[in-house]
Order: structure tokens, then C-alpha cells, then sequence
């Protein structure tokens, strides 16, 4: 367990620290100007302490990790992966014991959104949700895939349900551990959705670019929002449009930004991993291999 633990917190937390704190740079540059341009009106902390602890913190709600908040998901999900091994191995590996075990911290969790909510060390109180997904996707790839016309059906049968189920719920954000409406509808909604996207993407499980982009999501993770900021910030009239054309343009523009983010980030692993594969949590010898 204690090696395991090792091997996680190098993979996701070093990545995690290296760029929070890498992301105080640009951010005290520049934040001021980035956020005018962007309508954003609070006033930016000058205090690089604060900032420095707050990174250590962890959370997400907030301005905690305002820097870069995009991390707040690598220390929480860090979380959900060491709880989820301690359960695997009281439980025996046994996965679908595991899935019934992950109702309780789904009611815990609950709890805790209900009367306890507040920022907690690493996204604690999210983690505590977040497991229950992280169970039953464990769980729902150990099942055998229906026939093709049949996992159609359940494709579209599944997503609508959790489209249409989120519906009466508002926009939630796992970030601020904040559900809206209704918790219950939340996981209702969540859970039809996840299952409707594995069943979805199980069609394209030999498509090579999704498959790239699987195994370097944390490094599209870490950097992505550098190039965002600036692509919404500093492109003129592109940056105007962004916020005030019209929803074809808005999402015509906003899947060109995506995409040249991600191969921005992916751009900057390639350079930074060929001589410091330690800041994404990599050693020499795994690259080489």
C-alpha cells in the first residue's frame, strides 16, 4: 500500500505542485490585466504567501487555486484513487462488493454537502462523492458489452436520461462541491451519463488520437488554461467574438481554442518531458522505456 501510495502521489501530486506553483508566475504578471480584459472586477490578491498555501490546501472552491484552478481535480483525485486501493483490499479486490461499499461515502458525502460544506484539505468532501463514479466505472468495465444494435440503444437511451434528468437540476460544479437543486437528482443524472459515455466511446476503443489523449491527460490538464487566458484575452476582435457573437461563432471559436490548447499543452510535454520528465511526474527511465 505504502509503495502504491508513492507511485500515485509521484504521478499525480508532483505534476500538481510543480504547475500550481509554475502558474503564480504568469498569473501575478499578468492576472490583472487578463481578468480586466475578461470582465472579471475582484481584486487580485498580491500576497504570494497566501497563494503558496492555499496551493498546498488543496480545494478548489473558491479563489483557493485561482492561479490555475483547473489542478483542483489532480489532489482530490488523488484521494479517490488511495481510498479506493485501501477498499479494493479490504474487500478483496471484489468489485461489485467495492460498488455497494461506494453508497456509503455517496451518503456521506451527502451529508456533508447537506450540513458540513465547506472547503476541505484536497477536495475531501468531493472526494467522498466522486467515489461512487470511480466504483462504478471499475465495476461497469468488468461487464461484458451488449451486442452492437443493443449498446445503440443503450447509448442513446442512457444519455437522454441523464440529459434530460439534469434538466431540473442547475448547473453544478464538483469544484465547489456545490449540486444545485437536488444532490439525488445530481447522481441520478451522473450516473445514467457515465454510463451512456462508456457505452459510447466503447465504439471508438481503437481510435489512436482518443487513445493518445487518454494516456496525456495530465499534462493537457496542467497547462491547458495558460493558452485559454490568453487565447480569450489577447486575440482582439477573435476575443470580442468569443463573448459577444452569436452561439454558432461562440461555439465555433470555443472548439478551435480547445483544440489548439490541447496541442499547445501537448506541445509543451513533449519539450519539458524530453529534459524534465520529473515535473509531470515521469523518470528517465520510463520515458526511455
Amino acid at each position: 500500500m505504502i509503495s502504491f501510495i508513492k507511485r500515485k502521489a509521484k504521478r499525480i501530486l508532483i505534476p500538481y505542485f510543480v504547475f500550481a506553483i509554475l502558474s503564480l508566475i504568469p498569473y501575478y504578471l499578468f492576472a490583472g490585466n487578463i481578468q480586466s480584459t475578461l470582465g472579471n472586477t475582484e481584486a487580485i490578491s498580491n500576497n504570494i504567501v497566501s497563494s503558496l498555501l492555499n496551493t498546498f490546501y488543496g480545494s478548489g472552491h473558491g479563489d483557493v487555486l485561482v492561479q490555475n484552478s483547473p489542478l483542483w481535480f489532480l489532489p482530490c483525485y488523488f484521494l479517490v484513487v488511495v481510498i479506493a486501493k485501501l477498499v479494493y483490499e479490504k474487500t478483496g479486490n471484489f468489485k461489485f462488493k467495492s460498488l455497494v461499499l461506494s453508497l456509503f461515502f455517496l451518503l456521506i458525502g451527502g451529508i456533508v454537502y447537506l450540513f458540513l460544506n465547506r472547503a476541505y484539505p484536497f477536495g475531501f468532501e468531493t472526494a467522498l462523492v466522486m467515489l461512487f463514479f470511480y466504483f462504478l466505472g471499475h465495476y461497469f468495465k468488468q461487464l461484458p458489452m451488449p451486442t452492437k444494435k443493443l449498446k445503440i440503444v443503450l447509448t442513446i437511451i442512457t444519455l437522454g436520461l441523464g440529459f434530460a434528468i439534469h434538466l431540473f437540476n442547475g448547473r453544478i460544479s464538483c469544484m465547489n462541491n456545490n449540486y444545485q437543486n437536488s444532490y439525488i437528482i445530481f447522481i441520478l443524472s451522473a450516473t445514467f451519463s457515465l454510463i451512456g459515455y462508456c457505452y459510447l466511446f466503447s465504439f471508438f476503443e481503437k481510435c489512436k488520437i482518443l487513445s493518445y489523449l487518454g494516456k496525456h491527460t495530465i499534462p493537457i490538464l496542467v497547462v491547458h488554461k495558460m493558452p485559454l487566458v490568453v487565447l480569450q484575452s489577447k486575440l482582439g476582435i477573435i476575443s470580442t467574438y468569443l463573448k459577444t457573437g452569436n452561439v454558432f461563432v461562440q461555439l465555433s471559436l470555443a472548439f478551435l481554442m480547445a483544440i489548439t490548447a490541447i496541442a499547445l499543452s501537448l506541445l509543451a510535454y513533449k519539450i519539458v518531458s524530453k529534459f524534465l520528465p520529473v515535473l509531470y511526474g515521469e523518470s528517465k527511465k520510463a520515458k526511455i522505456s
